[in-house]
């Protein structure tokens, strides 16, 4: 600080100082520009600076490790809650198991049994389409005779309007 007072004192003698009759300042302006600089203001406010930013990362860091906290605690309910959800599931399939099992014995049809009726199930079910295919392929040559018919019965009609005519 006492540096910071000497360059205050320099410069107030800079300043009071008569200027010679040419209009240039005497010799001692030339020693004030000489004179050292401090940067104490300037250290001074680069470290405001940091110490403002130094709490405000703190401030953030703890606002910071509150949502952490509440979101570990958020995952470990959802864990906990998946964990209950699977232990469910693996029960309900349990069950779904044993019960399509009794209902299998209770109608006395082993698997093969429900196998070979699915499969009489799917030939019967080919066997139809191959009817209905026949069928459609029957009445659309039977619907073509008819139309080539029709068209016979024009071209008569049409000869004998040419007749009368």
């Amino acid at each position: 600080m006492i540096g910071s007072d000497e360059t205050v004192e320099s410069r107030q003698e800079a300043v009071v100082q008569p200027r010679s009759s040419q209009g240039e300042p005497s010799h001692k302006m030339s020693e004030i520009e000489e004179a050292p600089r401090t940067y104490s203001g300037a250290l001074l406010a680069v470290l405001a600076v940091s110490l403002l930013c130094a709490i405000g990362g703190l401030i953030w860091t703890y606002m910071l490790s509150g949502r952490i906290a509440h979101s570990e605690t958020a995952l470990t309910e959802a864990n906990q809650q998946n964990a209950k959800l699977a232990a469910q599931l693996r029960e309900t399939d349990a069950r779904l198991k044993v019960t399509a099992e009794e209902l299998g014995k209770s109608l006395g049809l082993t698997q093969k049994q429900m196998d070979a009726r699915a499969q009489q199930m799917i030939a019967r079910e080919q066997a139809a389409n191959l009817r209905l295919e026949t069928a459609q392929k029957a009445t659309a040559q039977q619907v073509s005779a008819v139309t080539s018919d029709l068209s016979t019965v024009k071209t008569d009609v049409g000869g004998v309007k040419t007749d009368l005519g």
